[in-house]
């Protein structure tokens, strides 16, 4: 079974495609390589969520949380979550579509006021220090294939 997709190509988490999305269960350091280069700021729409919820849940694997996708949003139909999930992938310079490259990025400014707590020094590093501290289990990012 292949990975379904809603109209915006947003991939769709649900009972016939749920091995193919981002476990819930590790943490994001152990993750393998190729599932971080598949979905790292990859937002998909999990119809697995209404089961508990009652709502269809927009989600994403971003570092925002330790072992799991982070949840965005959650909505009362399939169209509104499709939509929510095509909105965050359109307004984000971070956010990418499934079949756009990897990028090893993520948002880490609103962290560097803690940042002295986080990697015990006093100095306050730069973003991209801070970036390097926290994801440097983030694998390389890989040229894409020539024609």
């Amino acid at each position: 079974m292949e990975i379904e997709f809603t109209e915006q190509n947003i991939p769709i988490r649900n009972e016939r495609t749920q091995e193919h999305f981002p476990r819930r269960d590790i943490m994001n350091e152990e993750r393998d390589h190729d599932e971080l280069r598949r979905w790292w700021n990859v937002p998909f729409v999990d119809e697995l969520s209404y089961i508990d919820t009652g709502l269809i849940g927009v989600y994403v694997l971003d570092g925002a949380t330790w072992d799991c996708p982070r949840k965005i949003s959650e909505h009362k139909t399939m169209a509104e979550a499709a939509s929510a999930a095509h909105f965050y992938h359109s307004h984000s310079s971070i956010l990418r579509a499934f079949d756009e490259p990897y990028r090893p990025t993520a948002k880490v400014g609103h962290l560097l006021e803690m940042s002295s707590l986080i990697n015990g020094k006093l100095g306050k590093p730069t973003e991209q220090e801070l970036f390097e501290f926290m994801f440097k289990w983030l694998p390389e990012e890989t040229p894409e294939a020539t024609v």
